[in-house]
């Protein structure tokens, strides 16, 4: 497991210094459906977004790992916040292996441009057309879409001849190309703000799309000038810690916020809460999940990187384990969190209550399906089997 460097961890401290006042503004967030301005704001004055953004563009190019470190902390305030951040972040590590004249695009004259991502699940379709794609219909789920400059939309491309399954690529728009539709109205998550945007006829150029084939680990078509090892470990499996981190994050607010109330709290019999075996048990157990959990997660990181830095390729056996850590990772989190929730009674069924709005959050989260424990799980035996993949972008 790598060891974070000075700068790294400077950042980390600035990060959990932050918490208090996350927290404070996490029932707005909520409230709104949005993050507030002034958390996007800090987050781009301490230069979260740009950790995995390559040199050239005034990024950072720190590998996956610093992702998990950050929403470990940031998700401990506001779940919301840290998901928006976890989210824009991720797209400079996969534009960062995108065509370099996509990258000039986006970054050439703006070098601080953000980039939210959306999926086709209400039914929105592109077509092939004579130098690129024509995109049509609602792509969702776009979470941090309100502070984003770009949109690096999941298209699924229809085959040439009409024969055979559609070619999964990511396609980049402008804002100027899309409307955002507000349909976010979640009760987990809900100041993430992940909503739809609307494409009416929009014209995609061939070099803004990339096949997720081509981001499968191992030399991308970014790698030739950002030759880091980041732009070399797949995003599509490694990279979902983006959904994972904020659930560690978010359970070890959890924790964190029951024992600071129970310290303090006495029973109905003025027995000190602290001192009940059941609350010891049940707060012992949880810590160890959620230690778990972000062991778990850490050493990904670590073995991706560390095949990366070797010039290895890693088999489709490590990008499906890769998957199913992250998704046994937010289970663990979540199973945490249930654990605790007997303890907070039925003096916090109140809607500002912190550590039900994590509740709910940590729930939300574990039902990315990229994190989804029954889908990723069965599809790592299958692969284990000698089976062929049910997600063609593992």
């Amino acid at each position: 497991m790598s060891i974070p460097t000075e700068q790294q961890t400077a950042m980390i401290n600035r990060a959990r210094g932050m918490i208090p006042e996350l927290l404070s503004r996490a029932r707005k967030a909520e409230e709104d459906r949005a993050v507030p301005r002034e958390t996007f704001e800090q987050f781009i004055d301490e230069g979260f977004f740009r950790i995995h953004q390559p040199e050239r563009y005034g990024g950072c190019a720190w590998d996956i790992g610093m992702m998990v470190r950050l929403g470990a902390e940031l998700g401990q305030g506001c779940g919301s916040s840290c998901w928006m951040f976890s989210n824009l972040a991720v797209q400079n590590w996969i534009l960062g292996m995108n065509n370099p004249e996509a990258q000039e695009d986006v970054w050439g004259d703006h070098p601080t441009a953000l980039i939210a991502s959306s999926f086709p699940a209400k039914g929105g379709k592109v077509e092939r057309a004579d130098g690129g794609l024509i995109a049509n219909g609602l792509w969702s789920f776009a979470s941090g879409v309100d502070f984003a400059d770009w949109n690096n939309m999941q298209v699924f491309v229809p085959p040439e001849n009409g024969e055979g399954p559609p070619e999964h690529r990511f396609a980049l728009v402008p804002k100027s190309d899309y409307e955002i539709v507000d349909d976010w109205f979640s009760p987990g998550l809900a100041g993430t703000g992940s909503r739809s945007i609307k494409l009416d006829n929009v014209f995609i150029p061939e070099h803004r799309t990339i096949p997720s084939t081509k981001l499968m680990g191992g030399p991308s078509p970014g790698s030739e000038i950002n030759p880091g090892a980041l732009y070399h470990v797949p995003p599509l499996t490694l990279g979902t810690k983006v959904f994972a981190s904020p659930a560690l994050g978010i359970a070890k607010g959890a924790l964190a916020t029951i024992e600071n109330e129970l310290g303090a709290r006495n029973t109905v019999g003025n027995a000190p809460m602290a001192e009940l075996p059941t609350v010891q048990i049940r707060v012992a157990e949880a810590g160890a999940e959620i230690e778990a959990a972000e062991a778990l997660l850490l050493k990904d990181c670590a073995d991706a990187t560390a095949t990366a830095e070797a010039g290895g390729v890693p088999v489709i056996d490590d990008r499906a384990r890769w998957r199913r850590n992250n998704a046994f990772a937010v289970q663990l989190c979540v199973r945490a969190v249930e654990r605790l929730n007997p303890l907070i009674g039925a003096r916090g069924l109140t809607p500002e209550n912190d550590f039900l709005r994590m509740f709910r959050d940590v729930h939300a989260a574990s039902l990315q399906i990229t994190v989804a424990w029954d889908i990723q799980s069965v599809n790592a035996g299958r692969i284990r089997f000698g089976l062929p993949s049910l997600d063609p972008r593992v």
